[in-house]
């Protein structure tokens, strides 16, 4: 039961290296291995994919250079304890990195991705696009990161005398 509230080094790599593997190592993972995926789906078009896949890089780039603040912050997240005051500086900032986070990668609710000539193994698409504005879902989207950030204010005042007694004992 405490180990979770303790925090430390073991509390900095641990939310270190989660945040880094969602952020970071899954949508590149993602990313490089899609053309693979379709092409276990559809053999044969893995090649005709990578080309198409290549419009999504923006994207991917945008999320993993974007996500490189939260990593940064979710060190000292995971390094002090819940109850520490210290810690809600660092709660609230990432509450608006992950919401800037959203805004940027989705260019503020406008989706828009256009694929040429995509040849899936006995069907042929000439050309399709999306087009997606969802402005408003975006938005409420980020007041959600905003406010989950400043949670760190309520697991403050909740987990204080936990911490001030887990303190003075040492």
């Amino acid at each position: 039961m405490g180990d979770k509230r303790k925090g430390g080094a073991k509390g900095a790599v641990a939310y270190f290296l989660k945040t880094f593997i969602v952020f970071i190592v899954l949508p590149l993972a993602f990313y490089y291995s899609m053309p693979y995926l379709f092409d276990a789906v559809a053999p044969g078009i893995a090649g005709d994919m990578k080309e198409q896949v290549e419009t999504l890089w923006p994207y991917i780039e945008k999320l993993v250079l974007c996500s490189i603040p939260l990593v940064v912050i979710s060190i000292p997240l995971g390094y002090f304890a819940r109850g520490d005051k210290r810690k809600v500086p660092f709660r609230i900032a990432y509450g608006i990195a992950a919401a800037a986070l959203v805004w940027t990668v989705t260019n503020g609710g406008k989706f828009n991705i256009a694929m040429n000539d995509v040849g899936l193994g006995a069907v042929s698409v000439s050309s399709f696009s999306i087009a997606l504005n969802n402005t408003t879902l975006i938005m409420i989207t980020m007041l959600i990161c905003v406010l989950r950030g400043f949670m760190g204010i309520l697991e403050y005042r909740s987990y204080r005398d936990e911490f001030g007694k887990s303190t003075a004992s040492k």
